[in-house]
């Protein structure tokens, strides 16, 4: 079909605990459109026809060329009526073959969903008027934009035209500057493609005020904002101050213990997932970090479980004990008669050394807690007990649960040391056991570079069909030292001056996707910046990390399309005391039908605070506010 012109349709806490994703069961949808081919790491290049999707993109597109560019050219506001006066002429010529503006978003080479939020093109200042043009194969028109910014968004309609029209084909994006209407400078070309398949779920991710990274103390608020695909802007899900959350009405509807055992209002989100069902967020209180189930829902907002998952009083106490670390939930496991969750629980009292073991929590367990007893002697082998006890030296962190039928087991990292709910300083390895109430399991390491002991691995997480774990790595150097704290506020450390821990906040950690089966691992494309970005920081000082995958696989003419989600220091701004701000990109895995998997740069959140670190993403089917 061939579409109508554009004009006409025209968030401290420093995180202490990581955030665990859980996922959704994988769908398949197909259709037909048109053709072409995408480029990645790991894979080459690989051609594709036909047009299909994960989670609802469209499967019609036009006969002939196609209009979606037509209307222009465009100025900066994304209409004709914009555009700065003798533009045109300007840049009739062919001008100087180079010394224009550095493309940097969308990066080349990028793979957007189908529905992803409408690009962004940004570029270096060389100039004071730009030409920036977009081709397409099946395009009868050249998209042109004359503007006298160093940035401009397509509209939305073009875009999803765009989506449906050009899918799966490069699209080529030039862009020119010239200065005092002199002739035009020839500045970077790059391609992105448009994936025949969409995304699906909502992003949910930790943004706090005041000091971003380390330290034990509340300074200003820590908060969960989200959002839907596609979507714009992010809207505020759940907060908490420093005293009280908005857990409530009232505040104390929901509590858990303090180190003492006696009750307390929840007063900090750390990490958080999401339950099977999207209805409650999981997430973990302040210290000593028991656990909280609370609505994201404007009719329920904040408030906890009602008969719909029969909380009982025993799974209520154990879920809310103390040194409870990162939550993960399967679909498996969340019907009438058997709500679990899955998070190791540290077997000591010493926040710096925890030494957890892997927990099964039964929140249906009616079991009783006399006053004053501990739920971790008192419940244990009722509301709770070990998948995985702790031995010397061998304790568990970070676990992912599978959902694939018949195949249940959880992920999860084997480390030499936990502090307050995280990976301190010391070994860290990919590990998996099988999930079972009937007593402790065996763990056997993901073999091949998920255990290398060359490199600690940790933060792993299964893909939404169980077939992939995508994790942090850092060499085991880096791993077993401790490292500059970058917060100016953290001070009185003894010994001095303030370090974080080796695992905590690590500049040189980088993504990797591994067979949950094991074997070798591949290095993310997404890791590295775009060359010529300001602010940018050199790849060991990003921190790219907390990947987390979309509740479903898109599967489209013969690939499987796997988006993830994860946060970097690589735009380079910091706040006041230091810290780094994290921002959130997106990118993607591609399986062909043979050969090796294929990775791609990081798609920038431009919907996003650019001034606040985000950070911690889940990406899941959470029913949040209006986009639930």
């Amino acid at each position: 079909m061939k579409h109508p012109s554009p004009l006409a349709l025209f968030t401290s806490l420093g995180l202490l605990l990581g955030c665990a994703g859980v996922k959704s069961s994988a769908t398949q949808t197909t259709g037909n459109g048109g053709s072409g081919a995408g480029t990645g790491t790991g894979g080459g290049s690989g051609a594709a026809t036909g047009a299909g999707g994960g989670g609802g993109s469209s499967s019609s597109s036009c006969n002939g060329p196609c209009d979606d560019f037509g209307g222009g050219p465009f100025g900066p506001d994304g209409t004709s009526g914009s555009v700065p006066s003798g533009a045109a002429q300007i840049f009739s010529g062919s001008g100087s073959g180079s010394g224009g503006p550095c493309l940097y978003e969308p990066q080349d080479g990028t793979l957007f969903p189908s529905n992803w939020l409408r690009p962004r093109f940004s570029w270096t200042g060389t100039g004071d008027l730009y030409e920036l043009r977009v081709k397409a194969g099946n395009q009868q028109d050249d998209l042109v934009v004359y503007t006298d910014q160093t940035t401009w968004t397509m509209p939305g309609a073009m875009w999803r035209g765009l989506g449906v029209d050009s899918a799966d084909m490069p699209l080529t994006v030039t862009i020119r500057s010239s200065s005092g209407g002199g002739a035009p400078s020839m500045g970077s070309q790059s391609t992105f493609t448009i994936a025949p398949a969409s995304a699906t779920g909502n992003l949910v991710y930790w943004s706090p005020t005041g000091s971003t990274n380390g330290g034990m103390t509340v300074t200003g608020q820590t908060t969960l904002n989200g959002f839907a695909v596609g979507d714009e802007t992010v809207q505020q899900v759940l907060t908490c101050g420093s005293s009280s959350c908005d857990i409530s009405p009232p505040a104390s509807s929901w509590q858990t213990f303090n180190a003492g055992l006696t009750l307390r209002s929840v007063s900090c989100i750390g990490c958080h997932t999401s339950t099977p069902d999207g209805n409650y967020i999981a997430f973990n209180d302040f210290y000593p970090w028991g656990g909280v189930l609370a609505s994201g829902q404007a009719a329920t907002l904040a408030m906890p479980p009602g008969p719909d998952i029969g909380l009982g009083a025993g799974g209520y106490k154990a879920l809310i004990q103390p040194w409870l670390g990162i939550m993960t939930f399967s679909e498996n496991h969340w019907s009438t008669g058997d709500h679990i969750v899955v998070a190791p629980l540290g077997t000591t009292t010493n926040d710096a050394d925890q030494q957890p073991g892997l927990a099964w929590i039964d929140l249906e367990s009616a079991a009783a807690l006399p006053s004053g007893q501990n739920p971790f002697n008192t419940l244990k082998g009722t509301a709770w007990n070990w998948i995985y006890p702790p031995s010397s030296g061998q304790y568990a962190a970070a676990p992912s649960w599978s959902r694939a039928p018949g195949d249940d087991f959880v992920v999860y990292t084997m480390t030499s040391n936990v502090k307050s709910g995280r990976m301190g300083t010391g070994t860290a390895h990919l590990y998996k056991v099988p999930y079972s109430k009937a007593g402790p399991q065996t763990p056997t390491a993901i073999p091949g570079d998920g255990s290398d002991s060359k490199f600690a691995q940790y933060y792993g997480t299964l893909s939404a069909d169980d077939n992939f774990v995508v994790f942090d790595r850092i060499s085991a150097s880096a791993a077993a030292s401790e490292h500059p704290d970058l917060n100016s506020t953290d001070t009185g450390c003894t010994p001095s001056p303030c370090t974080w821990s080796g695992m905590y906040m690590q500049p040189q950690a980088e993504l990797y996707v591994i067979p949950a089966s094991g074997g070798a691992a591949t290095r993310l494309a997404a890791n590295d910046p775009p060359t010529c970005a300001p602010g940018l920081t050199e790849p060991q000082t990003m921190n790219n990390t907390w990947a987390k995958w979309s509740p479903q696989v898109g599967v489209a003419n013969g690939k499987t399309y796997y988006w993830l989600i994860f946060s970097s220091w690589r735009q380079g701004a910091k706040e006041s005391n230091g810290d780094p701000i994290a921002q959130l990109f997106m990118t993607v895995i591609v399986q062909p039908e043979a050969g090796p998997i294929q990775t791609y740069p990081a798609v920038y959140l431009w919907n996003q605070p650019p001034n606040v670190s985000n950070f911690t993403p889940a990406w899941d089917v959470f029913k949040i506010g209006s986009v639930g």
